[in-house]
């Protein structure tokens, strides 16, 4: 009998292997054939799935942002479905445990956060990753308001936040990280990078 290949499984194989070339080498060198060769495939089994370079980077760039956020989106739903710490520190730990998620922390995160970014600034100028893109900034967006919200709905705030404007700090802390921790991790390693988000969410609880 012919071997059954889930279409699905592949495809994200092949996504893995997107990743491995554009980390290892950068995005312009992310073509098919290199793509198919750094997944063991061959050039024509990769166009089999994908009709075109730009089908693959699309596919690729949303299941780098599907992973980022879905690890943060579970850890989300755990506080959300808890009672609010009533206690500071255990308040901050749970909502940075959160947003952690979207650092680059550690080897894997970091990985992810490489590909992300490769991504995101091509999608500057290729409108082909335009709406992956927007789809991107929602999702994140929608994580970092969550857990404002978290904050504000706790009897530890004593500030009165604006929903959204604070979201939009906080993506911007977030942002600043993650560059700082990738470009320049000698001088922004991850525990210097947990310890700046935690102090920005104490202060936006505390006076």
């Amino acid at each position: 009998m012919p071997k059954i290949v889930d279409a699905d499984q592949r495809r994200e194989l092949v996504a893995d292997a997107v990743f491995h070339v554009i980390a290892e080498r950068g995005l312009t060198q992310a073509s098919l054939r290199n793509v198919a060769q750094r997944a063991g495939l061959a050039l024509g089994s990769v166009r089999h799935y994908f009709d075109d370079q730009a089908e693959l980077m699309e596919f690729a760039f949303r299941v780098n942002s599907e992973r980022i956020h879905l690890r943060a989106l579970e850890k989300l739903e755990a506080l959300e479905a808890e009672e609010l710490p009533a206690e500071r520190e255990a308040l901050v730990e749970k909502c940075s445990g959160v947003l952690a998620e979207l650092l680059p922390l550690d080897e894997p995160r970091r990985a992810d956060a490489v590909v992300h970014m490769e991504f995101m600034l091509d999608a500057r100028t290729n409108t082909l990753l335009s709406d992956a893109a927007q789809d991107d900034y929602r999702a994140t967006g929608a994580v970092v308001g969550r857990v404002v919200l978290q904050l504000m709905e706790s009897p530890l705030a004593t500030k009165v936040l604006a929903p959204v404007d604070e979201a939009e700090r906080l993506i911007a802390v977030l942002d600043g990280l993650s560059l700082r921790m990738v470009l320049q991790p000698a001088w922004s390693a991850p525990e210097h990078g947990l310890a700046t988000l935690r102090r920005h969410l104490v202060d936006l609880i505390t006076p």
